[in-house]
């Protein structure tokens, strides 16, 4: 494994400082799961320098963090768990058996919940962070991917990445209480039919949780939907294959990479309706917003590169070439900086968002980094 001693040594220096070490003001740090050296790298924003390193379990895919409790959570696909990582300075304090393949990760708003999508095991778990431990598992899902909680965190919205449908959830009952189509309604759903079918990724709130987006990749189509209530407003027609939607952080735009054609969607969140269609790059897995939401960088991982979109004149306005595979980044709260995890060089591209360059790599940040979170952002993973 590239840098392997280098790498170890600083692994078992910082993961032992951060034993110790508070890393409760988690506003200023970006958290980065590294699937290959089963940790969490902890960024602070102010140096731009790796400050701890967090052990967790095998292959972490995503990470979130309950500002409310001081704690990290991060699921271990290899392992089927979730760990749970008190930042105050006690380390590792549970480690939860789910189902298989635990992925993605939705902390529900009064902070004291996660919902966790098992996406080989068809179900979601539900799990307690005061008591630490899993309290419900809702099952009979397909291939179950991101979630959105509704505002008051009554009902989650399950995309099916294997299903056309979204599933939403009382989670007072734990089950499911309605299924939501997408595009053309089908009489059965799709399950366990492999890469090449791509349902439903994510429903993409607004940053006020009024409404989600719902993409429909098979479909071409995007729906609306009151995520207060389940019902859904309108269907937005896209390009191919639409992966998913990105909300900027005014509210103003969902944008959505269409893997199949190359192209960006624009969608008008006032007007429901697409505004613009860009040019994007192959094999998109993100999109993030910045600098007062005038601009988006769209991650394409085929490509090494993000492509800029001016978000003023609608138009595209640049590249910026990356020396590794960008997998999902972050914006900074202010909108002045993009974390873009590089997982081919082991480092963090570091976007400067006003001047749309690249300022820095921050390297010692682990084997294989898979993603970038911090609190106050809009966060995602692939």
């Amino acid at each position: 494994m590239r840098r392997f001693v280098f790498g170890l040594a600083l692994a078992v220096g910082l993961a032992a400082g951060a034993r110790a070490q508070d890393l409760s003001d988690v506003t200023r740090y970006v958290f980065v799961p590294n699937r290959a050296s089963a940790d969490v790298a902890v960024i602070d924003t102010a140096r731009d320098a790796v400050v701890a390193r967090l052990p967790v379990g095998r292959v972490p895919h995503q990470v979130a963090v309950s500002d409310a409790l001081g704690v990290l959570v991060a699921s271990n696909m290899a392992d089927d768990t979730v760990s749970i990582v008190d930042l105050r300075g006690g380390g590792t304090v549970a480690t939860l058996k789910l189902d298989r393949s635990p992925e993605h990760m939705e902390l529900a708003p009064s902070g004291d919940l996660v919902a966790v999508s098992n996406i080989e095991g068809g179900s979601v778990s539900l799990v307690f962070l005061v008591e630490k431990r899993e309290i419900a598992r809702i099952e009979g899902l397909h291939e179950p991917h991101n979630m959105t909680f509704s505002p008051d965190g009554r009902y989650l919205y399950v995309a099916n990445l294997g299903a056309d449908f979204v599933s939403m959830v009382d989670v007072a009952q734990a089950k499911v209480v309605r299924e939501i189509p997408v595009g053309e309604p089908r009489l059965v759903a799709y399950a366990g039919t492999g890469d090449d079918y791509q349902g439903i990724v994510n429903v993409t709130a607004t940053p006020d949780r009024r409404l989600g987006f719902a993409a429909f990749g098979e479909g071409d189509v995007m729906a609306v939907l009151d995520l207060r209530t389940g019902r859904q407003i309108r269907t937005i027609r896209l390009g191919e294959l639409p992966w998913r939607a990105y909300a900027t952080a005014d509210g103003r735009y969902m944008i959505v990479p269409d893997n199949g054609d190359g192209t960006v969607s624009v969608v008008s969140v006032a007007d429901l309706r697409e505004v613009a269609r860009l040019r994007g790059g192959e094999d998109m897995t993100g999109v993030n917003t910045a600098w007062f939401e005038t601009t988006a960088f769209v991650i394409s991982r085929g490509e090494e590169k993000l492509h800029v979109l001016d978000l003023v004149g609608m138009r595209n306005a640049g590249e910026i070439p990356l020396p590794g595979t960008p997998e999902t980044g972050v914006t900074t709260p202010d909108g002045a900086k993009v974390y873009v995890a590089l997982s081919s060089t082991d480092q963090v591209a570091v976007i400067d968002a006003r001047t749309r360059r690249l300022v820095k790599l921050i390297d010692g940040v682990g084997d294989e980094p898979w993603g970038t979170f911090m609190v106050g952002s809009l966060n995602y993973c692939h």
